[in-house]
């Protein structure tokens, strides 16, 4: 099962970063940043697949493929807010973690309205 590969990366992945963090911290950090990586490398298949089945979905439901693009970046925007901000949060500078956050909340609400007027414009033309 993938899920255990994952999972033991993770615990491998902490323990060392444990380890390190009391006499090389700045290896601690690199050790904890190629965790993560090595993680998300072993998770691409699924992501390109759950891409794969919301681009046939849209298609099927005959949605505009410009919100398809905007739905894929805003959730990109997510995953790289909350893997960069674990990171910067990791490295010891919360508040510096907590405006990556923030502006990625913002960056989302900006790339989301389109599909606000979208929508709106169809509840218009349904009353």
């Amino acid at each position: 099962m993938e899920i255990l590969k994952i999972c033991f990366v993770g615990i491998i992945t902490a323990f060392c970063v444990v380890i390190l963090k009391e006499n090389k911290s700045d290896l601690a950090i690199v050790t904890g940043i190629a965790g993560g990586c090595i993680i998300l490398l072993m998770t691409i298949d699924y992501i390109s697949g759950i891409f794969s089945v919301l681009a046939s979905l849209i298609e099927k439901a005959g949605i505009n493929n410009d919100i398809f693009k905007i739905l894929v970046k805003i959730i990109g925007i997510g995953y790289l807010v909350d893997f960069s901000a674990g990171i910067i949060e990791d490295a010891g500078a919360k508040s510096v973690s907590e405006k990556v956050i923030l502006a990625g909340k913002v960056l989302i609400m900006a790339m989301s309205l389109p599909i606000l007027v979208k929508l709106f414009e169809i509840i218009e033309s349904i009353l």
